[in-house]
């Protein structure tokens, strides 16, 4: 949280208890667990949220109504005969755009076309705020609890011309996290001035499995925001 209009930064805290919140004319005050407070123009309580099962009537066709979220196979087929589900009551992701892939895959199998496996490994998610925040695939944390070796590479705009072009705000940050072994993205996080954009590039890495190798030899435009995971790939071995 932070004042729209003069704030500069953004300050993030891990792990932190809100014990109460107070407000007035001039904005509103966290108290935090550990004695300090944090200040700002506005509060945004993020409670997620879960498919009700049972309020969508899933019980008729056989299916768990009390289950966290409906399990499907590749083609998004429920245990059920007959019975397919997509989006956000997989437990995949709550995305939109995972719902019209699910749908694309689910049609084409009813009808008894050709076509591909849900895909799970690949899923972009942008946060659009200002940077905006984008990642697909694991986070470092996540690849380590999935037994990966991982190696990381990361780097900021600080390494691109775009900033002349961009002007003000044009700080950017990029994250790769690399198999080993494989020498192929598992995950990869943007943020920064259009990372929604940037991530398409580094989704289609994770989702094809490219090669680092391949990655590296390829040409970035210059000067675009893109070139920035040129910087991060030139990391890996640091």
């Amino acid at each position: 949280m932070g004042k729209s209009q003069s704030c500069s930064f953004i300050a993030v805290r891990v792990g932190a208890a809100v014990e109460r919140v107070t407000g007035d004319e001039r904005g509103v005050t966290l108290h935090l667990g550990d004695g300090t407070t944090v200040e700002g123009e506005r509060l945004g309580a993020c409670a997620g949220r879960r498919s009700n099962l049972r309020a969508l009537g899933v019980g008729a066709a056989g299916l768990d109504e009390e289950a966290r979220a409906i399990e499907v196979d590749e083609y998004l087929r429920t245990h059920a005969p007959g019975v397919y589900a997509i989006g956000d009551v997989t437990g995949v992701g709550a995305f939109t755009h995972l719902a019209v892939h699910h749908a694309r895959v689910a049609a084409a199998t009813i009808l008894g076309h050709e076509t591909y496996p849900a895909d799970a490994r690949a899923i972009p998610r942008v946060t659009f705020t200002d940077p905006e925040l984008g990642a697909v695939g694991c986070t470092e944390a996540e690849a380590r609890e999935r037994g990966f070796d991982v190696v990381i590479g990361h780097a900021d705009s600080s390494n691109s011309a775009r900033g002349w072009m961009h002007a003000e705000g044009n700080a950017e940050l990029v994250k790769l996290v690399v198999d080993r072994e494989e020498q192929v993205l598992v995950g990869a996080t943007v943020a920064g001035p259009m990372g929604g954009e940037v991530l398409s590039m580094l989704t289609l890495a994770v989702h094809a499995r490219i090669p680092v190798a391949t990655l590296r030899s390829m040409v970035y435009a210059y000067p675009t925001f893109h070139r920035t995971i040129e910087s991060a790939l030139d990391t890996l071995d640091h």
